[in-house]
């Protein structure tokens, strides 16, 4: 997954979430007042989030499955001048044990476990790598959201730059709330020369108790948001769901 569609990701507009979510880091935890300065990362993609977090300060390891996502998070480090740990680890299968005080997993990252059981085993890893006290904050889309995202077609211009020119199409089915997003994708090789690849996403849309029943089964105690920094509450028209878990501290 991501191999040929790590550098479309690098180069579009799909980091301009993560820097968002670094530049606003410190006031969310300030906000839940969360303490700690070891950060998991976790499918960090091409470090944008990772690397932006440890020129703040912090001390971070950022995993994900796919090898070119780290090169490039890999060279993001590099470039930044940071110290970074960039681990190849599936996040269905963490191995951590107490090791860190914060844990995060943004944009998307866990719709792409379109079983509840990989759901529940990641979020079962990411609570064996957190100290006690530790906190996990992630988000997904929301079934209302998926769905919502497939309205916005037939088909959309995701990015159009002068290397890479990006379309998508995004079927959503009600019944197993899996959305499918046929990416189309065209790179510049040479002046007049573009070389076209295709690639199948699928993401599935979990109900909030679905959400709620993996994460308080592995022992988190947790509430969900519309919006972080302003502790906004769901409502039945939240297309983007935000979570802060805690695993609390032992007796």
């Amino acid at each position: 997954m991501y191999e040929r569609f790590a550098r479309v990701f690098h180069e579009g507009p799909y980091t301009a979430f993560s820097r968002r979510i670094a530049q606003n880091f410190i006031k969310i935890l300030k906000n839940f007042y969360i303490r700690g300065n070891k950060v998991l990362d976790v499918a960090c993609g091409e470090g944008t989030f990772a690397v932006a977090i440890a020129k703040q300060g912090f001390e971070v390891v950022g995993v994900d499955i796919s090898e070119e996502m780290l090169k490039f998070a890999k060279k993001r480090a590099k470039k930044e001048k940071v110290s970074v740990v960039f681990l190849r680890k599936d996040m269905r299968n963490l191995d951590f044990q107490e090791e860190f005080d914060i844990a995060t997993c943004w944009f998307d990252s866990l719709n792409y476990l379109l079983d509840y059981n990989e759901l529940k085993a990641t979020f079962e890893g990411v609570w064996n790598a957190l100290k006690p006290g530790g906190v996990f904050l992630f988000d997904m889309n929301t079934v209302y959201g998926l769905f919502m995202a497939s309205q916005e077609g037939p088909i959309y211009i995701q990015q159009s730059g002068e290397n890479i020119f990006e379309v998508q199409d995004i079927e959503f089915d009600l019944e197993s709330s899996v959305a499918t997003f046929y990416v189309t994708v065209f790179e510049r090789r040479k002046e007049n020369l573009w070389e076209r690849f295709d690639e199948i996403h699928r993401e599935k849309g979990y109900k909030i108790k679905e959400i709620a029943s993996a994460l308080s089964t592995v022992g988190f105690t947790f509430s969900f948001y519309e919006d972080l920094l302003k502790k906004t509450l769901l409502s039945r028209f939240t297309r983007r769901l935000w979570c802060v878990a805690r695993k609390e501290t032992k007796e």
